[in-house]
């Protein structure tokens, strides 16, 4: 059985479905790129995440290595601070438009009751 839990305008939604929930938020970085998150959530923690957006990230691959190291991590700031600044350091990836904090701030407004702002 499938419920919706909360909804924020377009925002951010998310539903629960056997267990897991899915979440979703669109975040509009202060540069005026779109970053979409979309979250599969089991007990806190990240089962699988997919960012998408009309924003670039350098190289081309490294979007792909940021969304697999996400999983099975808390969804929490402190964490998500501490993997997404790892994974910009230890690629040497770049976001045209973008920062690693725009990347925090999205994957948290897809939690119900965050905003990400």
């Amino acid at each position: 059985m499938t419920t919706k839990v909360e909804t924020n305008g377009d925002r951010n939604s998310a539903m629960t479905n056997g267990g897991r929930t899915l979440l979703s938020a669109d975040y509009k970085a202060p540069g005026g790129k779109l970053l979409r998150v979309r979250l599969r959530e089991t007990g806190g923690r990240i089962e699988s995440a997919k960012i998408s957006g009309d924003f670039f990230l350098i190289p081309e691959d490294s979007l792909a290595k940021l969304e697999m190291m996400l999983e099975d991590v808390p969804l929490k700031e402190e964490e998500l601070k501490l993997l997404v600044d790892r994974f910009f350091r230890g690629t040497g990836a770049q976001g045209l438009g973008v920062t690693s904090d725009d990347f925090v701030k999205a994957i948290l407004a897809a939690k119900p009751g965050e905003s990400g702002f």
